[in-house]
């Protein structure tokens, strides 16, 4: 009987669908003569309706979810995602304090016509990260709203902190939809630049003269390039973080100089990786037992490229971007190395402020994936 419903199920389905594409030809035609006659000047139909959602979160001011992203704009310190201490919601922060209940909001957003019922956000909590995997964070829970066709909606949740996740940490956010479906691209790759779904607040204040940990996600074979570049005064404000307008900005070359003075070290013992640095830019290399090599992993982004570029030819937006079998089996080897970030003394005096961008290039496509933004305090 199931089966029998089943059945009769699919073929409604198939014959409204069939009815559908008969009558949209006709209703093209009555645009045509309707928009020809109106008096209303070079007046032009109706768009065409796309049963679809098309869920994303911001990764920076004016984004409208077109993937992939800006190559030259930081992605990882989403305006959409906020975490501040439920005592005092104004004031954002990513540095968490042992036994403090903190607020976790993110607003989402809808740029397809149809409505989301129930549109679902996780919340991945991890150590500073250059490039991030779902597999080397703790989830801290999945909350839901309504997101109607071009809205936007908020949702928020708290979080006890408890010892093990006190200190600077990273944030993110991914949103999908089983109804309409509205999937991210990867099952466990986070990456803002090419998945609309994800969200990251990589933002951290630091204090001169100290140590932090920061984690690269890479391949067992790897050729990795960070680079530390100066913020000036108009990237420092533009975060819009409360803090920001307490501390006189430093810029130019002074903080350029500073720059020099950082340094990166394994946080274990590696005997397959090696770290150059050169005036404010390390060099990762890990040559570790693994099935794609650096060539192999050169082809295979070829090929994606190929298809993205393929993908947007077609211009259709609500297509969500698939990915070869290859690449999936190629990111499942991605490893997670733990690192030591030195903050020199920088000879900031009270009161002032110096932003620094830690920016992750693979070296194998010569993409950007994944960054910092460091604010330096005395």
């Amino acid at each position: 009987m199931p089966s029998e419903n089943l059945k009769r199920a699919n073929s409604f389905v198939k014959e409204m669908q069939e009815l559908r594409k008969a009558k949209a030809s006709r209703i093209d035609e009555y645009w045509k003569v309707a928009t020809a006659g109106s008096p209303v000047r070079g007046r032009k139909p109706p768009r065409e309706f796309k049963d679809s959602s098309y869920l994303y979160i911001r990764s920076y001011d004016g984004d409208d979810g077109t993937r992939p992203g800006l190559s030259n704009v930081p992605y990882w310190i989403s305006p959409d995602i906020n975490v501040s201490p439920l005592s005092s919601m104004n004031s954002y922060t990513t540095e968490l304090n042992v036994g403090t209940v903190y607020n976790i909001d993110c607003l989402v957003h809808n740029r397809g016509d149809l409505n989301v019922p129930a549109a679902n956000v996780e919340f991945y909590l991890v150590t500073p990260s250059l490039g991030f995997d779902t597999r080397f964070a703790k989830k801290l829970g999945v909350v839901n709203t309504w997101v109607g066709c071009y809205q936007s909606s908020k949702v928020n949740m708290q979080y006890l902190v408890p010892p093990d996740d006190a200190g600077h940490r990273c944030l993110f956010a991914r949103v999908f939809s089983f109804s309409p479906k509205d999937y991210p691209v990867h099952d466990t790759l986070l990456n803002p630049y090419d998945d609309r779904h994800i969200g990251q607040k990589n933002l951290n204040i630091a204090v001169q003269g100290t140590t932090m940990q920061i984690q690269l996600l890479h391949m067992p074979q790897a050729d990795i390039t960070v680079r530390l570049v100066p913020m000036n005064r108009e990237a420092v404000l533009a975060i819009r973080h409360p803090s920001a307008h307490d501390f006189r900005i430093l810029e130019g070359d002074r903080v350029a100089k500073m720059i020099r003075g950082f340094r990166f070290d394994f946080a274990g013992k590696e005997t397959a990786a090696e770290i150059g640095m050169e005036r404010g830019v390390a060099h990762f290399k890990f040559n570790r037992k693994g099935r794609f090599s650096l060539d192999d992993q050169a082809r295979i982004f070829k090929e994606m490229g190929n298809a993205r570029i393929n993908g947007l030819a077609r211009r259709d937006p609500f297509t969500r971007f698939r990915e070869t079998d290859m690449r999936r089996l190629m990111k499942q080897e991605h490893a997670m190395t733990i690192m030591n970030f030195e903050i020199p003394d920088l000879g900031l005096e009270k009161g002032e402020m110096a932003g620094v961008e830690i920016i992750a290039t693979n070296n194998v496509n010569k993409e950007v994936f994944g960054g910092i933004t460091l604010l330096v305090i005395a």
